[in-house]
């Protein structure tokens, strides 16, 4: 029975790669999972046994890719700044690997199903991002902001995939200087919020983050203690 188990796990492992690569390539509606099923050996009825047919397939393939995303996250360890930056770089590579599938999720927001997806993952993310900038429970104000910020993110990436019109460091750059700014912005708003000790490195005069900004004064630095 174990084996058996095993099995399956390893048939439904197989079938959520396979499905992220057809879906990252083709829409919905273009993807046949009778070939899909055949190129990696296992029988079509493999998926309306496992996920119920094409439909909750579709749905477990973009949920498996962002919990994938939110995996590697969570998994970074460092700097705040640098976990940002290479964060930002794992959200533009997703992009570039999985184009259907992340069109789907930032862009088909008439499908309930879909968007109930999306909503979830991109609330934990604007969490993370808060708690991140706070280093505790963040206000309403905070959380709006990072929203918003994660919503510029998607949107920016999405009109780059389509129109290729500015590199890729150049999205890069505006999707930090913009999440900065928001928190800067934030903290204008409401003055209860604390920055954690994290943000406060980041944005110290030795920072690399104020090239994006360079009309912005440098962070002065602590006093001496001259006693």
């Amino acid at each position: 029975m174990v084996v058996g188990n095993r099995r399956g796990e390893a048939s439904r492992s197989g079938l959520l790669e396979a499905g992220k690569a057809a879906f990252s390539e083709r829409r919905y509606e273009e993807v046949s999972i009778v070939d899909l099923a055949r190129s990696i050996g296992v029988a079509a009825g493999s998926i309306s046994y496992h996920f119920g047919g094409k439909r909750g397939f579709y749905l477990a393939v973009l949920e498996a890719a962002a919990d994938e995303f939110w995996s590697d996250l969570v998994s970074m360890r460092g700097p705040a700044l640098d976990r940002l930056t290479r964060g930002v770089d794992k959200f533009l590579d997703r992009a570039i690997r999985q184009p259907r599938a992340f069109e789907a999720l930032i862009a088909d927001v008439a499908d309930g199903e879909v968007r109930r997806i999306r909503e979830l993952h991109r609330s934990r993310l604007t969490d993370a991002l808060a708690v991140e900038v706070t280093g505790a429970d963040s206000t309403p104000v905070l959380r709006a902001a990072i929203s918003g910020s994660v919503s510029f993110m998607e949107g920016l990436v999405l009109h780059w995939l389509r129109t290729k019109e500015i590199s890729r460091e150049k999205v890069k750059e505006l999707i930090i200087a913009n999440f900065f700014a928001t928190v800067l912005s934030a903290l204008r708003a409401d003055p209860e919020i604390e920055l954690s000790g994290r943000v406060v490195e980041a944005m110290t005069s030795d920072s690399p983050l104020l090239s994006l900004f360079p009309g912005l004064p440098a962070a002065p630095k602590p006093a001496e203690n001259l006693e």
